[in-house]
């Protein structure tokens, strides 16, 4: 077979190849041309290409990044947008508590509160501070109220006490009569005023 191929070869008039000559320089030509761009047009922008793309993929990664920040920030807003709005409604409550708490100035108001005009049919006998308790923020006092009621009243004079604007609690009371031919009760009650700081 590489016989054959030989002789065709031989054969061949390479004067009837004269008549191409134009197409065979321009066919020449344009394989030079494809194989120098190839070289260093095409490769070279391969390179350049996958540069880039390496570039793209950063700015990507850099973009999901920011987009992360971004969206963590929002959410840091959106809480600290609820702490504020807890922060006030706690600050709300702590004005009410305060307004329901007396101050040490306000002792001797406060012991007029349950002590004046306690209504027709009690009489006070005594009223004996006990020793306050420190609770935090907050100080106890507690009293000792002895009086002499009969029992309405002294059931009105109770929800009087826990009604007060102040944060005023009956912890306990003890009631007995007063001698067996009356009507009347011997009462001691036993409650605590709470107020901020008290001797401080």
């Amino acid at each position: 077979m590489n016989g054959d191929v030989l002789k065709a070869l031989h054969d061949l008039d390479l004067s009837r190849l004269k008549v191409f000559k134009g197409e065979l320089i321009a066919l020449l030509g344009l394989f030079v041309f494809s194989v120098v761009f190839y070289r260093f047009g095409y490769m070279r922008n391969a390179r350049e290409i996958s540069a880039l793309d390496g570039r793209i993929e950063g700015a990507r990664a850099e973009l999901g990044k920011t987009e992360a920040e971004a969206r963590a920030s929002a959410n840091l807003e959106k809480t600290a947008a609820e702490a504020s709005v807890s922060l006030k409604l706690l600050e709300d409550r702590l004005k009410n508590l305060k307004e329901r708490l007396p101050s040490d100035k306000q002792v001797s108001r406060l012991l007029a509160e349950f002590s004046g005009t306690p209504g027709a049919g009690i009489r006070i006998v005594s009223i004996k501070p006990l020793a306050p308790e420190d609770r935090g923020e907050l100080s106890r006092l507690p009293f000792q109220i002895t009086m002499e009621a009969r029992f309405i009243p002294f059931g009105d004079y109770l929800e009087r006490v826990e009604k007060m604007p102040r944060l005023m609690i009956v912890d306990n009371f003890m009631v007995e009569p007063k001698d067996d031919s009356s009507a009347v009760l011997r009462a001691q009650v036993y409650l605590s005023a709470y107020m901020m700081n008290y001797g401080r």
